[in-house]
């Protein structure tokens, strides 16, 4: 069986986000690393004066999702105190990219996220993160549905 040295796990708190967490906790083996990823999204567009309420929205939305992080990461390491995690919090106003540019900086093995299975109008005005990721990935990426 292939073992894998660093999974990439993007974690935004959801139901799916704990399923691909789950899955990468099982592919895991002891000298594997799980890099938990929570991004944070970025308006695609910035005019000056929406730049200084959306910079301290990003500040107050990345001290937040550290603090659940952090949380995690102390029921994480104490549930499996064998394994290896740790976390980043990545502002970009793409995910698929940010995940991408991840997975390319840091040479992740695999990487597992869920995907919350939107269909239609909500896939064609939002697009597939999972998508996006799974057809531009250097790695393998396992895309877990509920």
């Amino acid at each position: 069986m292939t073992t894998f040295n660093k999974i990439l796990c993007p974690y935004d708190f959801s139901e799916y986000a704990e399923l691909a967490l789950e899955y990468s906790i099982k592919l895991a083996d002891k000298t594997t690393r799980i890099t938990l990823v929570n991004i944070i999204h970025l308006p695609a567009e910035l005019d000056l004066p929406s730049f200084v309420h959306t910079n301290k929205t990003i500040e107050e939305l990345t001290s937040k999702n550290n603090q659940l992080l952090e949380a995690k990461m102390d029921s994480l390491k104490s549930l499996y105190p064998n394994s290896n995690f740790d976390y980043l919090i990545y502002a970009h106003n793409e995910p698929a990219e940010a995940l991408l540019e991840l997975q390319n900086e840091n040479r992740y093995d695999l990487i597992v996220m869920g995907s919350h299975g939107r269909k239609g109008v909500k896939r064609i005005l939002m697009g597939s993160v999972s998508e996006q990721v799974m057809r531009n990935s250097d790695c393998p990426v396992l895309i877990l549905k509920k």
